[in-house]
């Protein structure tokens, strides 16, 4: 047998268990001893006690045989025992029920101690008594007795205090252990958003010292990878700076050719090159400090075709609601889109289909379908890998620099969220973006 199947999943309930289990089965067992303890030392007393009552009226009745009323008189009133005799009766006319309660099993084993007459018992019938018949000379004498006299109300009053400082202490443990849980979730929470590339969510020390401890070793963590990200920011802008000031005199001596044609052809090469400095910089940079924020999905998208460059004249249809919303960083997910987008119009013949629903409550999934030629299967794991191009030959009239979608994928990821490839519905490529 698996015991994991069976273990809580999280950490506090796993923690919960190490508490509770432990105490259940203490408080079970304890139940259990006392329990029979109980019924085997202090039951079987009371039931002695009242076998001596018992052999003690038959006594009485034997030694004066026309004194029976009076004497069941005195019984009920120092007893409590209400007695009868059947004179034309016989104890075989008397059914014994099967023994099956504590309070049974002690009836029958300790009133032979005191009784040496037969006899035969009934807890069954009456709901608060018992009763004893008793084979004598004169007959069957039936003895009423209540219940509570052969029981002890302590057991009652032991269950009550164990189950309710059971319930309590099972309430204290849950409390505190999920005010220990609580900075646990916290630091789960900053490390995700700092996944998603959100330095800004605010983490405060709290809880027990190694919680503390682990919040302050991640908090300086956090602020090393945001210097090291700024570094890394600052140095690229200058070697942007410096790669951009030779192409940019380049530009102005080509304009002071007199070859018209040769200027052209020259001018739309630095082009080339400049927008693969760019990507190639786009790329080494990431998307940097750029905060959250809520996007409408359709007016995103929207502007995104819109100011999209589609020489073909590819149609696009869009199928979003209005109303539905994301949280994304702008400028960074509308360079993963358009990234998409371009390469879509890149290679769609006629059309090209946007959709955008929310998925789970929670997440949106993006699609991106078109009527191009499409990725064979064994290649679309290598598309997304960086400066991979499935057709060498087309660098030669484009710029492309294979970074496109391992951009797209890098700001996909930054989000929290993941991109596959697949068939389109249409004959070309899908690409599937879901972000949370």
């Amino acid at each position: 047998m698996n015991v994991k199947k069976f273990l809580p999943k999280t950490f506090f309930g796993r923690a919960l268990t190490i508490i509770v289990v432990p105490m259940l089965i203490l408080q079970t067992v304890l139940t259990y001893f006392f329990y029979e303890r109980h019924w085997e030392d202090v039951g079987r007393r009371l039931v002695l006690g009242l076998g001596g009552q018992i052999a003690f009226i038959i006594s009485e009745l034997e030694n004066d045989k026309n004194s029976y009323i009076k004497l069941f008189k005195l019984a009920e009133e120092n007893f409590m025992i209400k007695s009868k005799i059947d004179k034309n009766n016989s104890l075989k006319n008397y059914e014994q029920h099967k023994i099956r309660s504590l309070l049974d099993k002690t009836l029958y084993y300790s009133l032979k101690e005191r009784l040496f007459k037969p006899y035969k018992f009934n807890t069954k019938s009456l709901k608060n008594r018992v009763q004893i018949y008793v084979q004598t000379q004169q007959g069957v004498i039936t003895f009423e007795v209540p219940r509570k006299t052969l029981h002890s109300s302590t057991i009652e009053v032991f269950i009550i205090w164990m189950v309710s400082t059971s319930i309590l202490l099972i309430c204290l443990a849950f409390y505190f252990m999920r005010k220990q849980i609580n900075p646990l979730n916290n630091i789960m929470k900053a490390a995700e958003e700092l996944g998603k590339g959100n330095n800004n969510f605010k983490l405060f020390p709290k809880g027990s010292f190694e919680l503390r401890l682990l919040a302050k070793v991640f908090i300086k963590m956090r602020e090393r990878i945001k210097n090291q990200i700024k570094q890394r920011t600052l140095m690229l802008a200058g070697i942007s700076h410096d790669l951009r000031t030779p192409l940019t005199r380049i530009k102005l001596q080509i304009a002071l050719l007199k070859d018209k044609n040769a200027s052209n052809n020259i001018s739309k090469d630095v082009e080339e090159m400049k927008e693969m400095i760019d990507s190639y910089l786009a790329f080494a940079k990431g998307e940097g400090e750029e905060k959250i924020e809520n996007e409408n999905i359709y007016s995103f998208f929207k502007k995104i075709v819109k100011n999209s460059n589609n020489p073909k004249k590819i149609k696009v249809k869009l199928k979003i609601k209005k109303n539905i919303t994301f949280f994304v960083k702008p400028l960074a997910i509308k360079r993963a889109l358009n990234n998409v987008l371009s390469n879509a119009f890149f290679y769609a013949r006629n059309e090209i289909l946007v959709s955008a629903t929310k998925v789970q409550n929670k997440g949106t999934l993006i699609i991106f379908e078109d009527d191009g030629p499409g990725v064979p299967k064994n290649k679309r794991d290598d598309v997304i890998k960086a400066f991979y191009r499935i057709d060498e030959s087309r660098l030669s009239k484009s710029a492309n620099t294979g970074l496109g979608l391992t951009i797209t994928r890098n700001i996909v990821s930054e989000h929290g969220g993941s991109l596959k490839l697949g068939d389109s519905s249409i004959g070309g490529l899908k690409v599937k973006i879901y972000l949370p």
